[in-house]
């Protein structure tokens, strides 16, 4: 009989330490859910136009990424045009040498 109530005891501990870390979890995240719905709501209408001003300066950040793409473009193609031009002078180079 006492394994019975040993196991029964175990039981519902451990059912009851379930429950507890369920409850903390979903405690926790209503929590944060409820923190972020108020930060909203308790935004004043003067930081607007903070955020807008930060979407500006990302928006002049992205501009200004494509304003630099075309520099590593024609350094790629003036490396392209260096080894062309390598190729043939070793090229001509040799061809005289072989005479």
């Amino acid at each position: 009989m006492p394994s019975l109530v040993t196991g029964t005891a175990t039981r519902d501990a451990t059912r009851y330490q379930t429950e507890l870390v369920l409850a903390v979890v979903l405690g926790v995240v209503t929590a944060g859910l409820g923190m972020m719905f108020l930060g909203m709501a308790g935004m004043a209408m003067g930081a607007v136009g903070v955020v807008r001003d930060l979407l500006v300066i990302a928006g002049l950040v992205v501009l200004g990424g494509f304003a630099v793409m075309p520099g590593g473009v024609f350094v790629v193609l003036g490396s392209l045009v260096m080894v062309l031009d390598a190729c043939v002078v070793a090229h001509v180079w040799l061809s005289r040498s072989g005479d």
